[in-house]
């Protein structure tokens, strides 16, 4: 587990969107632009809950288990490694299953108890419920690709192990970052960079939209884009 950053870069990052930040970690060369960041099918559920920012508590689901009456101390290991790691935490929860979303790990009940032991978020290749519910209680976002009525007979076999989100492997403190517009993960060896780089992304790009006119010239316009 890295050790966890300054709260008050927490805070800061939470003022950036993610496209910004995804935007920023790219002059690093730090890894290709089609790595660390979840794909379109993990869709933010509250996007009224703004940007979520924090570390990575992670879990494996099987979403049908026939054993799941056995497994339920893997759940409560869960929540005691929420309550040990660094704040605020993210929950990313991967199912293993065969059939993904046929049952639901999140719906009030679990929401309520990681929010009580310091989560911000979610993330899942699995299955939500109790839409509104969860709305109600507020404080936590949720990126998922299903919707599931059901807890079905479902169980947690793996706690605090890498998962795979979307493509995205994530380890147990990574630094995750996510809004309306998805989940990219930042790289601790720059997160402490990412304030001053947001600032030279925000400058660049407000230069062309500030020079973007109406009736100009191409010849300006390839200038504004710096097209040579």
């Amino acid at each position: 587990m890295t050790d966890p950053l300054p709260p008050a870069l927490i805070d800061a990052l939470k003022l950036i969107d993610s496209p910004t930040i995804s935007n920023a970690i790219e002059p690093f060369n730090i890894r290709g632009r089609h790595e660390g960041y979840l794909g379109p099918e993990i869709e933010c559920r509250y996007p009224e809950e703004g940007v979520m920012a924090g570390y990575a508590v992670t879990a494996k689901i099987v979403s049908i288990a026939d054993d799941a009456d056995t497994l339920k101390e893997n759940r409560f290991a869960f929540f005691d490694a929420i309550n040990n790691s660094p704040k605020p935490a993210v929950c990313v929860i991967q199912d293993i299953s065969g059939n993904p979303g046929r049952a639901s790990q999140w719906g009030e009940m679990m929401m309520t108890s990681v929010k009580v032991l310091g989560a911000v978020g979610v993330v899942t290749d699995g299955a939500i419920r109790d839409i509104e519910e969860i709305r109600e209680i507020g404080g936590v976002q949720f990126f998922s690709p299903y919707v599931c009525v059901s807890h079905g007979q479902l169980a947690m076999v793996e706690v605090g192990t890498p998962v795979t989100i979307s493509g995205c492997e994530i380890n147990p403190g990574d630094l995750l970052h996510g809004d309306i517009n998805g989940v990219v993960k930042i790289p601790h060896s720059i997160a402490e960079k990412m304030p001053e780089a947001v600032e030279e992304i925000r400058k660049r790009e407000g230069g062309v939209l500030n020079g973007l006119k109406p009736g100009m010239s191409m010849d300006e316009f390839r200038k504004v884009w710096d097209y040579r």
